[in-house]
């Protein structure tokens, strides 16, 4: 299921409001066009991965943030095989499948495919930002842009996500759950 476009645009919508911030100041900040920022609060527009990190940076927020009410943990929490929000990316797509706030700490768990073709160079987070991956298939190139390593199916890797880092498929499509770590405003850097 993609990512419906209302739920990115109202989660934005409010996020932008919440910070005081005018949507030209959070277009200013975020580098991302006044028009398309307008289209996705109208949920006209549906949202690239690129996009999407580029607002949440620019709130300080998680990814998850823009994505999703947080969860019920109340009872057993499901989310099946292709039913969870995804976003598209030019070289990445990802699912959202959990958002946990703990004390000091957000968390945000995603199915992950690297698209051959192209390199993801993601901007840096939000200083404290941990990366934790897991490959289930294929091989991708990933981590710091200076210091990438690459991953085959049943490697894990962890990584400072707080730098500009990458995502790359190498010789086909492959794919992992990928964990993001978050400290909370005020909370200690993770690792």
């Amino acid at each position: 299921m993609d990512l419906p476009a209302s739920i990115a645009g109202a989660r934005i919508r409010a996020l932008r409001s919440s910070a005081g911030l005018s949507a030209q100041a959070l277009a200013r900040r975020s580098g991302v066009a006044r028009g398309t920022l307008a289209q996705l609060e109208r949920g006209e527009a549906n949202p690239t991965v690129e996009t999407l990190y580029a607002l949440a940076n620019a709130l300080g927020v998680p990814l998850g943030e823009l994505l999703a009410p947080p969860a019920d943990e109340s009872g057993v929490h499901v989310v099946r095989a292709g039913s969870g929000p995804r976003i598209p990316g030019g070289a990445t797509e990802a699912q959202l499948l959990e958002r946990f706030d703990r004390p000091g700490l957000f968390g945000e768990l995603y199915a992950i495919r690297f698209l051959p073709g192209e390199a993801r160079h993601s901007q840096p987070h939000p200083l404290g930002v941990v990366e934790h991956l897991h490959m289930h298939a294929g091989h991708a190139r990933v981590g710091p842009a200076e210091a990438a390593v690459e991953l085959g199916p049943g490697d894990y890797a962890r990584y400072d996500g707080s730098v500009e880092h990458v995502y790359e498929a190498l010789g086909g499509e492959a794919s992992g759950t990928l964990m993001m770590l978050t400290p909370a405003p005020g909370g200690a850097v993770v690792s």
